[in-house]
């Protein structure tokens, strides 16, 4: 099992398809029991998405390994305390893996902190959540540590394929999860129910809506994971445990691809692939 659960649903109203608001008590339950079922055993959390992490330390998640995100722009003198923080509200006495929410909080102090954090066994894998290739290049030629990094990919966002990047990861011995898999939602989304502000990326967006016309939105969005093979985790979120019994039916019957069969689906739109841009109110 390659997917892992996302939970910034579980603290916040998050998505572009997202109809409900943030996910109730009794749904989180459901979901929760649910990735368990299915043998999802990574949970992905982080200090900003509201009180995402008070709600999973109300539940037994012992069995998960749990990644969790600095707050952005955290002062260096609260980060043992953020850190602590975090563990007391997840019920956790160590975090499987620790990372920066946005490269730019990095300082070789910041550093020295975590590691010894690490060395004292309270943190797993120190990385950091990136958003763009020369992010991630500038990130290394810093020379801070990554051990795990989080970064976005899915049939319209290629980049980090297509510049060699998951390779050279690889190559490293780090471990990869992506997010933004269903890019918020939208690649889930049926045409007619998009936002007016994708409609000057039709073009980009019908061909992803006619590849494979025979596979329904939510394969054909899953199917990068079969031409991914340097990535450990794909983060997807939810917001009912019905949403989840569907993608880890698809992702049991995936449709297999490769990086040559979706490259003619990759935008290098950032209005369209980079949600920050957004502006679909």
């Amino acid at each position: 099992m390659r997917l892992a659960l996302g939970t910034v649903q579980f603290g916040l109203n998050y998505g572009v398809s997202n109809r409900d608001g943030q996910v109730s008590d009794r749904e989180l339950d459901a979901i929760i029991a649910l990735a368990r079922h299915a043998g999802i055993d990574t949970l992905d959390t982080a200090q900003a998405y509201g009180n995402a992490e008070q709600k999973l330390g109300t539940r037994d998640t012992t069995d998960f390994t749990l990644i969790d995100k600095l707050a952005p722009g955290l002062p260096l003198a609260d980060v043992h305390n953020a850190v602590n923080n975090s563990m007391r509200l997840l019920g956790r006495k160590r975090l499987d893996g620790l990372l920066l929410h946005r490269s730019q909080d990095a300082s070789p102090a910041l550093f020295e902190l975590l590691t010894e954090l690490q060395h004292q066994g309270t943190v797993g894998k120190l990385g950091v959540s990136v958003y763009s290739p020369e992010e991630l290049g500038a990130w290394i030629a810093a020379g801070y540590p990554l051990e795990l990094v989080q970064l976005p990919a899915n049939l319209l966002d290629q980049r980090f394929l297509r510049t060699g990047w998951l390779d050279q990861l690889v190559e490293m011995g780090c471990e990869i999860h992506v997010r933004s898999l269903f890019l918020q939602g939208l690649l889930l989304m049926e045409p007619a129910q998009r936002p007016d502000y994708f409609h000057r990326f039709a073009a980009q967006l019908e061909r992803f809506d006619n590849w494979h016309p025979s596979l329904v939105p939510l394969g054909r969005a899953l199917s990068i994971i079969t031409a991914l093979p340097q990535v450990s985790r794909f983060v997807i979120g939810v917001c009912h445990e019905q949403e989840l019994a569907a993608i880890v039916a698809a992702s049991q019957a995936l449709h297999e691809c490769n990086e040559t069969e979706i490259a003619p689906l990759a935008s290098m739109e950032q209005g369209l692939i980079n949600p920050g841009l957004w502006r679909t109110q």
